[in-house]
Protein backbone atom coordinates (compact mmCIF):
# COMPACT_ATOMS: atom_id res chain seq x y z
CA UNK A 1 0.00 0.00 0.00
CA UNK A 2 1.15 3.61 -1.01
CA UNK A 3 1.97 5.85 1.69
CA UNK A 4 -0.89 8.39 0.38
CA UNK A 5 -3.37 5.65 0.18
CA UNK A 6 -2.17 4.34 4.55
CA UNK A 7 -2.40 7.99 5.17
CA UNK A 8 -5.83 8.69 3.94
CA UNK A 9 -7.31 5.25 5.00
CA UNK A 10 -5.55 6.29 8.79
CA UNK A 11 -6.90 9.51 8.19
CA UNK A 12 -10.61 8.56 7.21
CA UNK A 13 -10.21 5.81 10.31
CA UNK A 14 -9.31 8.43 12.52
CA UNK A 15 -12.18 10.83 11.23
CA UNK A 16 -14.67 7.65 12.54
CA UNK A 17 -13.47 7.02 15.73
CA UNK A 18 -13.35 10.69 16.59
CA UNK A 19 -16.84 11.06 15.68
CA UNK A 20 -17.50 8.42 17.95
CA UNK A 21 -15.50 8.44 20.54
CA UNK A 22 -14.22 12.31 20.61
CA UNK A 23 -16.90 13.78 22.76
CA UNK A 24 -17.77 12.42 26.03
CA UNK A 25 -21.71 12.52 25.48
CA UNK A 26 -21.54 9.85 22.64
CA UNK A 27 -18.99 7.74 24.37
CA UNK A 28 -20.99 7.60 28.09
CA UNK A 29 -24.58 7.52 25.67
CA UNK A 30 -23.28 4.48 24.25
CA UNK A 31 -22.04 3.21 27.59
CA UNK A 32 -25.37 3.48 29.09
CA UNK A 33 -26.68 1.67 26.04
CA UNK A 34 -24.61 -1.26 26.65
CA UNK A 35 -26.74 -2.46 29.12
CA UNK A 36 -29.77 -2.38 27.28
CA UNK A 37 -32.04 -0.57 25.56
CA UNK A 38 -33.08 3.16 27.07
CA UNK A 39 -35.65 5.37 26.87
CA UNK A 40 -35.14 9.15 26.37
CA UNK A 41 -35.72 10.25 29.66
CA UNK A 42 -33.84 7.21 31.11
CA UNK A 43 -30.66 8.74 28.80
CA UNK A 44 -31.36 12.31 29.83
CA UNK A 45 -31.33 11.11 33.71
CA UNK A 46 -28.26 9.50 33.69
CA UNK A 47 -26.38 11.61 31.20
CA UNK A 48 -26.48 14.52 34.08
CA UNK A 49 -25.81 17.57 32.67
CA UNK A 50 -26.87 17.50 29.11
CA UNK A 51 -29.42 19.11 27.43
CA UNK A 52 -32.19 17.80 25.56
CA UNK A 53 -31.09 19.61 22.37
CA UNK A 54 -27.64 18.06 22.51
CA UNK A 55 -28.82 14.35 23.55
CA UNK A 56 -31.33 14.10 20.77
CA UNK A 57 -28.36 15.64 18.32
CA UNK A 58 -26.01 12.82 19.44
CA UNK A 59 -28.69 10.04 19.05
CA UNK A 60 -29.74 11.32 15.55
CA UNK A 61 -25.74 10.95 14.74
CA UNK A 62 -24.86 7.70 16.65
CA UNK A 63 -28.24 6.65 14.11
CA UNK A 64 -26.83 7.83 11.28
CA UNK A 65 -23.38 6.11 11.84
CA UNK A 66 -25.40 2.80 12.57
CA UNK A 67 -24.48 2.55 16.02
CA UNK A 68 -27.88 2.64 17.34
CA UNK A 69 -31.32 2.20 16.64
CA UNK A 70 -34.43 4.13 17.31
CA UNK A 71 -37.20 1.75 18.10
CA UNK A 72 -40.82 3.55 18.52
CA UNK A 73 -44.13 1.51 19.93
CA UNK A 74 -47.00 2.49 18.57
CA UNK A 75 -48.71 3.16 21.53
CA UNK A 76 -50.52 5.47 23.94
CA UNK A 77 -48.21 7.55 24.88
CA UNK A 78 -45.88 6.88 22.27
CA UNK A 79 -43.26 4.84 23.61
CA UNK A 80 -39.45 5.49 22.06
CA UNK A 81 -36.38 3.80 22.48
CA UNK A 82 -32.94 3.35 21.91
CA UNK A 83 -30.97 0.44 21.10
CA UNK A 84 -27.32 -0.47 20.22
CA UNK A 85 -27.08 -2.16 16.84
CA UNK A 86 -25.10 -4.87 16.41
CA UNK A 87 -22.25 -2.86 14.96
CA UNK A 88 -22.65 -0.67 18.29
CA UNK A 89 -22.73 -3.52 20.25
CA UNK A 90 -19.00 -4.42 19.04
CA UNK A 91 -17.82 -1.54 20.32
CA UNK A 92 -18.21 -3.15 23.60
CA UNK A 93 -14.79 -4.50 24.44
CA UNK A 94 -12.94 -1.48 22.73
CA UNK A 95 -14.48 0.73 25.19
CA UNK A 96 -14.02 -1.79 27.85
CA UNK A 97 -10.11 -1.49 27.36
CA UNK A 98 -10.04 2.25 26.81
CA UNK A 99 -11.90 2.40 30.31
CA UNK A 100 -9.32 -0.19 31.77
CA UNK A 101 -6.28 2.05 30.50
CA UNK A 102 -7.48 5.35 31.66
CA UNK A 103 -8.31 4.05 34.88
CA UNK A 104 -4.84 2.63 34.79
CA UNK A 105 -3.36 5.42 33.83
CA UNK A 106 -4.86 8.02 36.23
CA UNK A 107 -3.73 5.54 39.23
CA UNK A 108 -0.46 5.73 37.96
CA UNK A 109 -0.14 9.48 37.13
CA UNK A 110 -1.46 9.70 41.00
CA UNK A 111 1.17 7.41 42.30
CA UNK A 112 3.88 8.83 40.29
CA UNK A 113 2.53 12.39 41.92
CA UNK A 114 2.51 11.10 45.19
CA UNK A 115 6.14 9.84 44.84
CA UNK A 116 7.05 13.03 42.96
CA UNK A 117 5.48 15.38 46.14
CA UNK A 118 6.87 12.69 48.63
CA UNK A 119 10.51 12.70 47.47
CA UNK A 120 10.54 16.37 47.06
CA UNK A 121 9.06 16.81 50.69
CA UNK A 122 11.67 14.44 52.00
CA UNK A 123 14.72 16.42 50.00
CA UNK A 124 13.06 19.23 52.00
CA UNK A 125 12.71 17.71 55.30
CA UNK A 126 16.39 16.34 54.76
CA UNK A 127 19.34 18.00 57.08
CA UNK A 128 21.57 20.66 55.28
CA UNK A 129 25.01 18.99 54.92
CA UNK A 130 27.68 21.81 54.89
CA UNK A 131 30.36 21.04 53.09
Amino acid sequence: MSKGIADMTMTTSFEIIRRICGDKWKFLTICYLFNGPRRFGELLYHLDSITQKVLSENLRELESLGLIERICYQEVPRHVEYRLTETGKSLHPIFHDLIVWGLNYAQERKYEKKESVNGEACRNAAPKTED
